[in-house]
């Protein structure tokens, strides 16, 4: 049971009001010294924050992006609104919730008549050439029309898992990018997205990072995983130095290309992964720490301060106003480029002209659809427009996480309790429950804008199914 002073807390936060929507503008020119540097957007599939040595992890499984940190600014405490890979790129792109621009699942586009702008495209309104790689299928082109966005959209997926060719991994989409980036080196202003799906199920143990070098020590709590838990540890820590070992191949790429102090450069994941802690393996329904908390990691030389770290709670809302800012800060004032954001900019935390404001950090989860249907037939859709399976949220080291099918609220207090094993639990007999539960809906009801468009077909459903990320 959790004292009544932090018990109180929690619940201040839980009652807390609708957040606001508008971004906090940051003063971006009084920031950046230069304008339309090329974009490097990097994001790692399912790489939890917690098991990076930059980020406290006892194995040097990440020195690439460890040296990208101390290159740049790192975001301690970086949390994704929803573990899951579609729609959290989405919530990058356009800086705002799954259920504000519609992608709630996977496999599916945002809807064709949209008002949200991706980066990309407000980049292409810049002058940005633009390309992406990417290595799984919930983001191809056909589902989610992203490929709209780009000028060059590489999608070969040439790996098979189980009976489909649905992925590949770090060798395979690396080549193609440093191809693409030698043939339009020339260019004035470049946008690259390079995705890696590598720490993703299934792990596959690299054998080269099988030995990772031991840096601290580790948490005390990893003595009691079981043999089964420890062993697909390690086969996803060696995911991890793998992909690394390849973004190391796309960073000295940038540097070789006399690039690099031109470059802005942009790592993250969508989502982190359980790895059996909590009696679960993966992600898309839990919000734990494990899946919600990612790495968040900028470089810009001569404008982001070597070794920065911001400390509080940020969202990757806030990557497109933020990256937005850093890359061409005067589409704040283009009447043509009409554009808000649930996120904010986070340029003046970077350069610590300001602290951030105190904020709630939101994150949900939906349950899917239980099959699903082609477009063609899409008379019989059924929209996926109810309440979250769970929805989460954070201010400080304050968290709750509302159920509400089970009717239960599960309140944290991650100062005293993170590892998140000590819940204080508030269930619907309890006389509280009906009022967070009510302020809960009340923010939802608020960002719960669009639906999204289905184009999946039944192998695509098949496929998706095969990965983990549907039901039947």
């Amino acid at each position: 049971m959790l004292r009544n002073q932090s018990r109180q807390s929690i619940l201040a936060v839980v009652a807390a009001g609708t957040t606001a929507l508008i971004c906090a503008l940051a003063p971006a020119s009084e920031v950046i010294e230069r304008q339309h540097p090329h974009v490097v957007l990097i994001t790692v599939d399912t790489l939890r924050a917690d098991h990076l040595s930059s980020y406290g992890y006892h194995l040097r499984t990440s020195p690439a992006m460890d040296k990208l940190a101390e290159e740049g600014v790192r975001f301690d405490r970086a949390y994704t609104p929803i573990p899951m890979t579609g729609p959290s790129h989405f919530s990058m792109f356009t800086g705002r919730y799954p259920q504000e621009h519609g992608a709630r699942i996977n496999g599916v586009s945002l809807p064709d008549n949209s008002k949200w702008l991706t980066i990309p495209q407000v980049l292409r309104r810049f002058g940005y050439t633009s390309g992406a790689f990417v290595s799984a299928w919930p983001l191809v082109g056909r589902l989610t029309q992203l490929h709209r966005s780009f000028d060059h959209y590489d999608e070969e997926l040439e790996r098979q898992y189980q009976v489909f060719h649905s992925m590949r991994w770090a060798e395979d989409v690396t080549r193609p990018a440093l191809r693409w980036l030698d043939d339009n080196k020339d260019k004035d202003k470049l946008f690259m997205w390079v995705h890696y799906f590598d720490p993703h199920e299934p792990y596959n143990l690299r054998e080269e990072f099988a030995d990772l070098e031991q840096i601290r020590d580790p948490a005390p709590a990893t003595a009691g995983y079981s043999e089964e838990i420890k062993n697909r540890i390690l086969r996803y820590d060696s995911e991890i130095g793998y992909a690394d070992s390849h973004i190391k191949r796309l960073l000295d790429r940038i540097d070789q290309l006399g690039m690099r102090d031109n470059t802005l450069v942009a790592l993250l994941s969508d989502h982190g992964e359980g790895l059996g802690e909590h009696g679960f393996v993966g992600h898309g329904r839990w919000l734990f720490e494990s899946t919600v908390r990612v790495p968040w990691i900028m470089r810009l030389p001569g404008t982001i301060k070597p070794g920065s770290v911001v400390a509080e709670s940020v969202s990757l809302l806030d990557l497109a106003p933020t990256l937005l800012d850093l890359a061409v800060p005067e589409f704040r004032n283009d009447t043509q480029v009409p554009i808000s954001y649930a996120g904010r900019s986070q340029v003046a935390a970077i350069a610590k002209q300001s602290s951030p404001e105190s904020r709630q950090i939101r994150f949900v989860s939906f349950e899917g659809k239980k099959g699903f249907i082609p477009k063609w037939i899409s008379w019989t859709w059924k929209p996926n427009s109810g309440l979250p399976f769970r929805i989460g949220k954070l201010e400080g080291s304050m968290k709750a996480v509302w159920t509400p099918d089970e009717k239960r609220f599960d309140l944290f207090d991650l100062s005293q309790d993170p590892r998140e094993l000590r819940p204080e639990t508030l269930t619907g007999a309890d006389r509280r429950y009906s009022f967070e539960r009510d302020a809960f809906q009340r923010w939802f009801d608020t960002t719960n804008l669009a639906e999204s468009e289905s184009r999946l077909t039944e192998r695509d459903a098949k496929i998706l199914e095969s990965l983990g990320y549907i039901t039947r």
